[in-house]
């Protein structure tokens, strides 16, 4: 039986990229054949053109004057990113050919005997400027069977109105799994048979694995910094750790411009050496759901700090590990908490529970 997943693959971003590695592996596992759709929304044509980032930027700040400079900016990180990324998805992850918009995909869908939609913030509509209907399946053919695989729609809640535009799609799903609660909220008044909410796709691969795929690196016993979001305190929890205990603080950037004062940043490291600086330090502090993920399911340390806004995300994996108490709003609860021990034996047994009923929910929805 064939796979055909959609997902948000062609982002130059480390969690979507290891999610959607770990998307396929799972369904390959299983014995199905899986593959990911080549899909570049509108807003992703020509992805890392000035152009596409200067849309990508009004969208999120309004000001056309800054979005313009925040694009000239940030084009030549953008260039280094591709160079991360591309060769990345080119060895491991199996795509069909590129669908540049959701048109081609209605007009041409690719074969398959199941149509998914993958992980991460696939029907977040703040992001994606509305809901784009092709990560609601709108292009499969009639009578295919449907489902989602930890899919998100990355806020807490959506208004009644938003869930009308996409329901009677998300109702010829004959399973939907999601990543948040409050994801499992949204969908309570939904006529969808069965509704789940699983682990992310990254818990799904284990340890090992992942030390397997990771390349060697030769910094060893930091603080690692992985920050999304510019206007969070993470890098201030990190460096006022770093005084107390002596360590280094590095960064994790994708971004010439993003650095860290006080720290060392390394800009676009290959995917494989992000899980190396995960697994290589000493305490991880990010306001990242996938560097949250990662650093609780590799058994590293880690604070992870809460944003003004799409926090169930985080705070679900940490409310099913148990983990509520490393999230942090200020520097000084961080430094409270920071050389708190945490009893990754136990975390292993719970993620071990969800990882069962994730892969319970999986052979029940491709029954």
């Amino acid at each position: 039986m064939k796979i055909s997943v959609i997902t948000m693959q062609g982002v130059y971003n480390y969690g979507s990229a290891l999610q959607s590695y770990a998307t396929l592996k799972c369904f390959e596992r299983m014995g199905y054949e899986a593959e990911l759709i080549d899909y570049y929304p509108v807003q992703m044509r020509n992805y890392g053109s000035v152009r596409q980032i200067y849309t990508d930027a009004k969208a999120f700040h309004g000001n056309p004057l800054k979005s313009l400079l925040i694009a000239f900016a940030k084009q030549p990180s953008m260039r280094k990113m591709k160079k991360v990324f591309a060769p990345f998805s080119s060895k491991y992850l199996n795509l069909t050919d590129e669908y540049m918009s959701g048109d081609a995909l209605i007009e041409n869908p690719p074969q398959s005997d199941v149509y998914c939609t993958g992980s991460d913030q696939v029907w977040n509509n703040f992001w994606n400027a509305d809901f784009d209907t092709a990560y609601f399946l709108d292009f499969a053919p009639e009578g295919k069977k449907r489902i989602s695989f930890a899919a998100s729609f990355g806020r807490d809640e959506i208004t009644e109105e938003e869930l009308a535009k996409v329901r009677p799609l998300l109702e010829k799903y004959s399973a939907v799994s999601v990543r948040e609660d409050s994801g499992l909220k949204i969908l309570e008044n939904t006529e969808i048979p069965l509704k789940e909410c699983v682990l992310d796709p990254t818990f799904m691969i284990s340890k090992d694995e992942w030390r397997s795929l990771a390349n060697p690196i030769s910094d060893k016993g930091y603080i690692l910094v992985y920050k999304l979001h510019e206007d969070s305190i993470t890098s201030e929890v990190a460096l006022e750790i770093g005084k107390k205990t002596g360590k280094q603080v590095i960064r994790i950037s994708a971004d010439y411009f993003k650095r860290i004062n006080g720290g060392k940043t390394v800009v676009a490291p290959k995917v494989e050496e992000f899980i190396s600086y995960i697994l290589n330090a000493d305490l991880v502090v990010t306001d990242s759901f996938h560097a949250t993920a990662f650093s609780i399911g590799l058994n590293i340390p880690f604070i992870s700090v809460q944003w003004k806004m799409f926090n169930d995300r985080i705070g679900t994996v940490l409310r099913k590990t148990q983990l509520e108490n490393r999230r942090v709003s200020s520097v000084e609860q961080a430094l409270k908490i920071y050389d708190k021990k945490i009893d990754f034996e136990k975390v292993d047994r719970l993620i071990a529970d969800e990882r069962e009923k994730t892969q319970d929910f999986l052979n029940a929805a491709l029954k």
